[in-house]
């Protein structure tokens, strides 16, 4: 899935994108469901009478779901070849910036709902940095699998099959190294 670019981001010239998505539009949902409260609730009390707070009522019930909205439409995932950002805002815009290199480890989660209807989160751990979120996207598996393809850190659990190591050496050999360790630091009374 690619769609066009924000120009908030910072791409190079020879960067090529390798995904862009936004956060899944049926998260505002719930702020559908309490604007069409707030107004059924408006139009209700306007019945009785109460013009004050069917004034109060009825544009809050209209404002919450198209203030979710826009704030979705502000954010945009992108993946190239080389980082990882996430653009924030409408107005006022934040970009965040991840090389691919930094990327240490990676998780995707789903809860209930994006169980049910395919979407969820990937979080990204960022050396030196605060972790990297794409919240609410398509096919969270998938999209952590290409970051690890991508960032050469495939731990196996992205759907496909696990790589060779650039780590030398097997685990045996690791554990051996592991024990003289110990009989070191135990001789010299650690």
């Amino acid at each position: 899935m690619t769609e066009s670019i924000d120009p908030a981001i910072p791409l190079d010239t020879n960067e090529s994108v390798e995904w862009s998505g936004r956060p899944r539009i049926t998260t505002i949902l719930p702020a559908v469901v309490i604007g069409v409260l707030l107004l059924v609730s408006g139009i209700v009390v306007s019945v009785t009478r109460e013009t004050l707070l069917f004034l109060a009522v009825v544009p809050l019930g209209v404002a919450i779901p198209v203030w979710k909205y826009f704030a979705l439409q502000g954010v945009q995932y992108v993946i190239t070849d080389e980082a990882l950002y996430v653009k924030r805002g409408v107005l006022t815009r934040s970009v965040t910036q991840a090389n691919l290199e930094t990327v240490q480890n990676s998780s995707f989660g789903q809860d209930i709902t994006g169980s049910i209807f395919g979407y969820g989160s990937v979080t990204f751990e960022i050396a030196g940095g605060d972790d990297l979120s794409f919240r609410a996207i398509e096919d969270p598996r998938a999209i952590r699998a290409l970051v690890d393809r991508a960032a050469s850190n495939d731990d196996g659990l992205g759907g496909d099959s696990r790589r060779e190591s650039g780590i030398p050496g097997d685990l045996s050999q690791w554990q051996q190294i592991r024990d003289e360790i110990r009989a070191i630091r135990s001789s010299l009374g650690e």
